[in-house]
Order: structure tokens, then sequence, then C-alpha cells
């Protein structure tokens, strides 16, 4: 088991990718997650649930050495009990698929949401010297929806030599996206029958999760990103000068900016951008 706040365990976590990103976030001060531990057995959750005797609610993804097949377990919040079960599905994807998979238990003073519990998830790209584009995906969706390009409510690129100067104010004169009402009853329909699937949710209580209607990005929250999170990486020179690019992913729980990872170019999947994201 490997323990984010130790610093001899930092060479073997910054091994993992999604690891990598969660401590460039708390380099760089960005609203994050308390701290982490990576598990790779059921023997090692159990370990971990000792040491957390008063703790009930965790976040838990899974993850891969940086280079080895993906293992393709989507994250979750999980339990004392769900967490075993996490690491029982990891330990067989594992073996299927002959790589190494292990578990990034994340512990933020029992505080977490559900992914259908978001108030909105922001995707910030920085072409370093280029643009910056900034995705947005509404309420009942998490950010993994734009990192693998699924779904997407808005869309902003901004020059780089504007940056400093967008406000939620003027934000609009960036837009090159927006859903339009029939798409986004369509994503609606396809999300509610995912969580049915997936957190054996019934469609009443899906439907009460997600709007009836895009309402779009609160400026509070847009203008909380731009001074929390776009203002510290467009400052980023130590990371710039390793990276052309680099992605923060931004998920608002509780009425809370969470940071969860800044993606670099070594786990980066680009999108494939949509039709109607051209127009």
């Amino acid at each position: 088991m490997l323990d984010a706040s130790k610093k001899e365990d930092i060479p073997q976590i910054l091994k993992y990718g999604k690891c990598q990103g969660y401590i460039l976030a708390q380099r760089y001060e960005l609203p994050t997650f308390s701290n982490f531990y990576v598990i790779e057995s059921v023997n090692e959750a159990r370990e971990l649930l000792k040491q957390f005797k008063n703790l009930n609610n965790f976040c838990m993804r899974s993850d891969t050495l940086i280079g080895n097949t993906p293992i393709g377990i989507g994250g979750r919040n999980g339990t004392r009990e769900t967490i075993i079960e996490y690491l029982k599905e990891i330990e067989e994807k594992s073996k299927t698929l002959n790589t190494k998979g292990v578990a990034i238990i994340y512990w933020n003073n029992n505080e977490f949401c559900h992914t259908y519990e978001t108030e909105g998830s922001f995707y910030l790209d920085f072409k370093v010297g280029s643009t910056l584009s900034i995705d947005y995906i509404g309420k009942g969706w998490d950010g993994s929806y734009l990192s693998h390009g699924k779904s997407c409510n808005e869309t902003y690129i901004v020059p780089w030599e504007d940056i400093l100067f967008l406000k939620s104010s003027n934000r609009r004169r960036y837009l090159v996206h927006e859903v339009t009402p029939n798409v986004y009853l369509q994503q609606r329909e396809s999300r509610i029958q995912e969580l049915i699937k997936d957190f054996k949710l019934t469609k009443k209580e899906c439907e009460f999760l997600i709007p009836m209607e895009y309402v779009g990005i609160k400026n509070g929250y847009f203008q909380e990103v731009l001074d929390n999170i776009v203002v510290p990486m467009y400052d980023a020179k130590t990371l710039q000068l390793n990276y052309r690019e680099y992605i923060p992913i931004i998920q608002i729980e509780k009425g809370q900016l969470v940071c969860p990872e800044i993606i670099l170019p070594t786990r980066l999947k680009y999108k494939q951008l949509k039709k109607e994201r051209r127009i």
C-alpha cells in the first residue's frame, strides 16, 4: 500500500497517471482531496480500513502503471463494504488483461458526493502559448464525460493572450458550442439509462437528479473556476517548461470546486469532437 502523504512513497506513486495528476493539483494548491492511497489487493484494502475506523465514505478510482493496458473500471464512491468489492473487481480484471491494476482510494474528511450529484464539471485544456479550451457539462454528469469526449454542453475557446482578461461577464464572446434543447434531452435520457443500470436508481430518482431543461453555467461558479484554477494554471511556469499541454478537471460538489487531477499528455486521450461541436 502506498500513501501519498509519505515522501518515501512518492517515487512509486508517480508511476501511475492519475496519481501524478493529483500530486500536481496539490502542488499548485488547487482545491483537491485531502489525501489518497494506492492499493492493489483485498488484503491491503482491509489494512487501510483498519486505519480509518471512523470513516465510512471514500472515493475510488482504478488505474494502472503508465503505459499499461487500462483496467477500464469506472470510479465511484464507496463504503467500507464496497471498497472490498471494488478491489475484487480490479483483481479479476487485472488477471484477465494480464496487467497490474490498482485502486486509488481518496478520503476527504468523509465528504464526497456521488457522480450524479455533481452540480457541473469543467475540462480546462491549456495549450501553452496558443489557447485555453473550456468544456462544461451540467448537473448530473461528472468530469469523465468530458475527458472521454462522450458528452459536452458548452465549449469556449480563449486565445492565450486573452486568458487573464476572461471574466464570467464576457465569456460568451468566446463561446463556440452550446447544446441544443433536443441534443440535451438525448444526453439526459442516455445518462438516465446509465444511472439505472450502473447505480440501480429508479427512473423517477434519475429524472429528479437531472434537470429537464439545460440551464447553463452559473456565473458564480464560472468566476470561481477562473480565479482559483485558470489563473494559477496560466501562471504555472515550471509546468510549462516540461509540457505544452495540460488539463485540470474540476467538479462542483456540494457547492465547492474539487480538482481531482491535472491530466498530462502521458495519459491524455484526445476527444473526438462531435459534428455539432464544430458549429
